[in-house]
């Protein structure tokens, strides 16, 4: 594997680490709102913060033809 395409994987895989924290930052008022026993929002909010969760997820697991598709014409 060239330098560059552990570079872009590196980066690539730090965007989606990205994601999914956010993911769980949003998530996070939602569980103490669940564990102080209080209504938790629409369920279409719910759905909404779990979409960076989602894109991280599909990003780091195809991360890898992602950065050698980047680099394909570095080599």
């Amino acid at each position: 594997m060239s330098p560059y395409t552990k570079a872009a994987l590196s980066v690539i895989r730090m965007i989606a680490a990205g994601l999914i924290v956010l993911s769980l930052c949003l998530f996070s008022p939602d569980l103490f709102l669940w564990l102080a026993n209080r209504p938790a929002h629409h369920p279409l909010v719910l759905v909404l913060k779990a979409m960076p969760l989602v894109l991280g997820l599909v990003i780091f697991w195809k991360s890898d033809d992602f950065a050698k598709r980047l680099t394909k014409d570095l080599d």
